[in-house]
């Protein structure tokens, strides 16, 4: 309950936009935890239910996931006061498990209410088969939208004379959206992103049929593009087949985080690519297809992620403000032995086989132990770096406090783990590296 002091409840007190901030941070913590602070009194509880962001889940209201009626009227109920007393909504996430076909044309009059009511932040996720698309309503909030997040919707063709889908449209309807995320969306060829100013984050995950990205955002921050994986195609596993072109002409002085995972780039347009942005300051690079002798050379640069190689054979690395490195690979390659790991205050290097019988550490030869150690020596051990190897088979952890002298034992799994003990105990060490093998 508030606490009341002379008579006063001093939490009723608060101005209504400190609650709603309050709310904000609490979420965080979960939607359950942010419903509790209902208790609290009961002008909190009246401000919690009329808060400018609307989030609805199917998964966290159980109880309705398997009755249309029943969800329906929860979110009518939860959207009523809005229209009622002309409450503004900045945000609306939707996020539903229903497949009933009559879902699309309730989904349809919820946009069209957060519309009306000057929606800023925008959140879609409708289920699977669904096959949702978006109501041409949407253009109507050219003047407020500034964040778009969808996920499963199909972009259709606009009309019979027109190339351009509707997410084209949409995206030179509304010039002021700074964060655009479209996941596993279908119906977008050629995808354009241009005239958006103030354009800050740009992810595109899984978008079947996407053939060329162009980009053009002068302030643009942060850029991901996750392919569509092969195994989703039953008729080709060939990366050549499934190309997608992926250019981004601006944010040259911006650019500060660029994640591709499954993209059909070759190692000459990456090259290229990577050379326009000097600003760049995280690079993550996930299962690439084709891409085989990586170079990156950059002076911001100072956390770099390969995850999920297994074609990799080189990596020139030129980046020496680097802090953070991460490595996986189906292959026992080192590719990356010419680096200078010596600035580095993070390293997580994994080494896994394609099965589990096609080869054993203990039976590789001497110059792989030979680059490995090179690679450990380099580095810069007046911060108190420590190395941790985790060894699956044997379920082992060997913590060296100098790493210099290594013994690397024949295990098929191996993973290496070399850390700053000012940030990560030897006490936090042990405890993670034990779960991890637990699970």
């Amino acid at each position: 309950m508030g606490e009341i002091v002379d008579g006063m409840d001093r939490i009723s007190e608060l101005p209504v936009h400190i609650i709603h901030d309050i709310l904000r941070r609490i979420r965080k913590f979960g939607l359950e935890e942010e419903a509790r602070t209902c208790v609290l009194s009961k002008t909190w509880s009246s401000i919690w239910r009329m808060r400018p962001d609307v989030i609805i889940s199917h998964y966290s209201h159980k109880s309705l996931s398997d009755n249309l009626e029943n969800f329906v009227k929860f979110v009518d109920d939860s959207l009523r006061p809005y229209a009622e007393l002309s409450l503004r909504i900045e945000k609306l996430s939707l996020e539903l498990s229903l497949e009933h076909p009559e879902m699309a044309s309730h989904i349809d009059r919820w946009l069209n209410l957060a519309i009306k009511h000057n929606v800023r932040s925008l959140q879609l996720f409708p289920t699977f088969n669904l096959n949702y698309s978006i109501p041409d309503a949407i253009y109507a909030a050219n003047k407020t939208l500034t964040e778009l997040s969808l996920r499963r919707c199909k972009f259709e063709i606009y009309n019979s004379t027109s190339t351009t889908n509707k997410l084209q449209r949409l995206i030179s309807t509304c010039p002021f959206i700074r964060d655009l995320n479209i996941s596993n969306c279908t119906g977008i060829k050629n995808l354009r992103v241009s005239g958006l100013v103030n354009l800050e984050i740009l992810e595109l995950t899984e978008c079947e049929g996407l053939v060329k990205v162009e980009v053009q955002a002068p302030n643009l921050r942060k850029f991901v593009y996750v392919g569509v994986p092969l195994d989703m195609y039953p008729t080709t596993r060939e990366p050549e087949s499934l190309p997608c072109t992926i250019d981004i002409l601006d944010g040259y002085k911006t650019l500060q985080f660029l994640k591709l995972e499954a993209t059909t780039m070759t190692d000459q347009e990456f090259e290229y690519q990577l050379s326009k942005f000097p600003a760049l300051e995280v690079l993550d690079l996930r299962g690439c297809y084709i891409m085989k002798n990586i170079k990156v050379v950059s002076e911001k640069l100072k956390s770099f992620t390969l995850w999920n190689w297994t074609n990799l054979e080189q990596v020139n690395m030129m980046a020496p403000n680097l802090m953070e490195f991460k490595f996986e690979s189906g292959k026992t390659c080192m590719p990356f032995s010419t680096m200078d790991p010596s600035n580095l205050e993070m390293v997580n290097i994994n080494f896994y086989p394609y099965s589990s019988n096609s080869w054993n550490f203990g039976d590789m030869d001497r110059s792989w132990y030979s680059n490995l150690q090179d690679f450990v020596q380099k580095f810069n051990y007046s911060k108190g770096l420590i190395l941790v190897f985790y060894c699956k088979e044997d379920k082992s952890i060997l913590i060296y406090e100098d790493p210099r002298e290594i013994i690397v034992p024949p295990t098929r799994e191996l993973e290496l783990c070399i850390k700053n003990p000012s940030m990560y105990s030897m006490r936090e060490e042990q405890h993670t590296w034990r779960n991890k093998m637990e699970d």
